[in-house]
């Protein structure tokens, strides 16, 4: 009896071992995941009263694009959305202050789709249209490199 308990023991022993020796080498099965596939995106996506806020990150931590959804709730006017809230919400979020100077504004377009944008001394505001309607708003901090654009 005491034969059988010492062998049980030591084979869990063993599978434990072993697989505890499976998991140490993380950090070189991460790096070989980067290797084969790119650095990871740094993104987090946040819940605000309009739907979905998506942040993208630098290398560094510093947020380099912000996308924001089309419309949200009109605080004035209950069960309708605008794009006049989300206006308001992108004054809250990047003041004018953080903006800096406005250099220009322009507009590019392709048939039915086109983008407005407004360049400003550290970002850029671009909101999407299809046709009248807007589809999205990007806010893109000028000097930061998001983690998923080419190096240049």
């Amino acid at each position: 009896m005491d034969a059988k308990l010492t062998l049980r023991f030591l084979a869990t022993f063993i599978g434990l071992a072993l697989s505890a020796l499976g998991q140490i080498d993380g950090a070189k099965f991460a790096a070989d995941i980067r290797a084969k596939y790119g650095s990871p995106l740094a993104r987090q996506t946040f819940r605000i009263p309009a739907g979905e806020m998506v942040v993208d990150y630098a290398m560094n931590g510093n947020v380099c694009r912000v996308q924001l959804p089309s419309v949200g709730p009109d605080d004035r006017q209950p069960g309708v959305k605008s794009t006049m809230a989300v206006d308001n919400f992108i004054l809250e979020l990047v003041p004018l202050t953080l903006r800096g100077k406005e250099l220009r504004r322009m507009s590019m377009s392709t048939g039915l789709h086109s983008v407005s944008t407004i360049e400003y001394e550290n970002l850029v505001i671009a909101e999407g249209l299809e046709g009248r309607e807007r589809t999205g708003i990007t806010v893109t901090f000028t000097t930061e490199k998001c983690q998923d654009q080419p190096a240049q």
